[in-house]
């Protein structure tokens, strides 16, 4: 007789999952593709998210995923996703029947990365089966990425940071529902990587009174980096849409149009909001977070972030920062298929926090060369140093400004810091990028494979404690 799926009742109705086992020979219960939103199409398009309050229907199907976001993915899944998207998946050791109601296990949020554009929280990279071996829930999300989650129009009511509303939404539903698949609700940890490790960063600090988590850990991105806002979020906004063939000059015009059109020639054509020199920059994310004002629609941030990060008392739990020992290593075909655009423009090996005015570019830039590379210019012998500027630059640096802010003026909240330097046959994104194999180290995302097994990267067929 075939075993009955696991239905778990929460408040907006009963759904049911799937019954699996963990490597060490135990039991775990899946409930993937859960709506913890309103769909955000037609009038929904560019809002806040809505919580949804009830299923259709007696019981729900939750055995397979649903909807990613739409976006450029390099990675699983790389089907087309869809602006109907909002879903979240709850992996936990505990079955229906089994004190799930009062075993109140601890509980561990991810939020994927992928520059704000691309990623989901798919199992087939995303697979959370080490962690639930540990007696831990995890729950994995997705979240509006690209223009869909944060084009910013304020003129007419679009104030940006959708997609990290959705996040916030989907914490509050963890905080409302993780009971009955047997959490504890008081025992929250966000974490994230990449642009998941910035958001989690940016939830610490953001405007809201109540935060439905109580532990932090950052890998390989923070809130301080260069990288994480937008420039010129209005005229990116316009630019998209005259782009793509929008003929109105107006705001009112340019929104009435992005809502006609369709959801795939908002989230596929986002690149041509980059000007032709933004696109040479790598610039391949030119919608993420925004700055929003005070009298955003349901605020998420409304300070600058070292602003911020001064307020006393704005960040009170324990954090992690972490980083990878060579995290730009990904860039080293790009300097070398483009090494003569950076010797001609050396501004590129400039922070964007340093502020160096023009006529101070080229001596800065030298300078700069000089202690990484002992060199005057960049050069193909020199391909492993210049990455390490990069390192520096968008996730070393950003991430010890972090973490010395947060020691100065939250010095009650335990603070601890990593570097993940592992190079084994887990570094896999390394492989996917083709960092040269003189390169030691780990790259950016190589501690994912880590934390989770993945289909995609086969990690199933390495045996335990190769890595070791």
């Amino acid at each position: 007789m075939a075993e009955r799926a696991p239905v778990v009742q929460i408040k907006p109705g009963r759904i049911t999952g799937t019954k699996r086992t963990l490597p060490n020979g135990n039991s775990w219960y899946c409930y993937k593709g859960i709506p913890y939103a309103e769909s955000p199409v037609g009038r929904l398009r560019f809002k806040p998210p809505v919580p949804l309050k009830s299923f259709r229907g007696q019981l729900l199907d939750c055995s397979s995923e649903r909807n990613v976001s739409l976006s450029n993915s390099y990675i699983p899944p790389d089907s087309v996703g869809s602006e109907d998207c909002l879903f979240l998946n709850v992996y936990t050791p505990v079955g229906p029947g089994m004190g799930s109601i009062t075993a109140k296990l601890p509980v561990m949020v991810w939020i994927h990365g992928g520059a704000f554009c691309s990623g989901s929280g798919d199992s087939s990279i995303y697979n959370p089966e080490y962690l639930v071996q540990e007696g831990v829930i995890v729950v994995t999300i997705n979240y509006r990425l690209g223009p869909l989650g944060f084009l910013y129009l304020p003129a007419v009511d679009i104030f940006g940071n959708m997609g990290l509303k959705d996040q916030r939404l989907a914490l509050k539903w963890v905080h409302d529902n993780i009971a009955s698949f047997g959490g504890d609700r008081g025992n929250v940890t966000l974490f994230g990587e990449s642009a998941g490790g910035v958001s989690v960063h940016l939830h610490c600090l953001s405007d809201d009174p109540v935060k439905h988590f109580h532990k932090a850990i950052c890998q390989s991105g923070v809130a301080t980096s260069s990288l994480v806002f937008q420039k010129d979020p209005e005229v990116k906004a316009r630019r998209l849409a005259q782009f793509i063939g929008c003929r109105g000059n107006t705001d009112q015009e340019i929104l009435d149009f992005l809502h006609y059109i369709s959801a795939e020639d908002i989230a596929f054509k986002q690149k041509g909001a980059l000007t032709e020199y933004e696109q040479t920059l790598d610039s391949l994310y030119p919608f993420k977070p925004v700055i929003e004002p005070a009298n955003s629609e349901d605020p998420f941030i409304t300070e600058q972030i070292l602003i911020r990060l001064k307020t006393p008392g704005s960040v009170s739990i324990p954090m992690i920062f972490g980083v990878n020992s060579e995290e730009a290593a990904y860039k080293a075909s790009s300097l070398l298929n483009n090494l003569e655009r950076y010797k001609k423009e050396p501004v590129r090996f400039i922070p964007d926090s340093l502020n160096v005015p023009e006529d101070f570019v080229a001596s800065t830039a030298g300078k700069i060369l000089k202690f990484y590379c002992a060199a005057s210019e960049p050069s193909e012998e020199k391909t492993h140093q210049l990455t390490r500027i990069f390192s520096d630059n968008f996730y070393v640096m950003p991430a010890l400004v972090a973490l010395d802010s947060h020691k100065q003026y939250h010095p009650d909240s335990p603070l601890f810091f990593y570097q993940f330097a592992v190079e084994a046959e887990l570094n896999k994104f390394r492989q996917l990028w083709k960092v040269p194999d003189d390169f030691r180290g780990a790259c950016h995302a190589d501690d994912i494979c880590y934390l989770f097994s993945s289909s995609y990267f086969f990690t199933k067929a390495i045996k335990k404690g190769c890595a070791a």
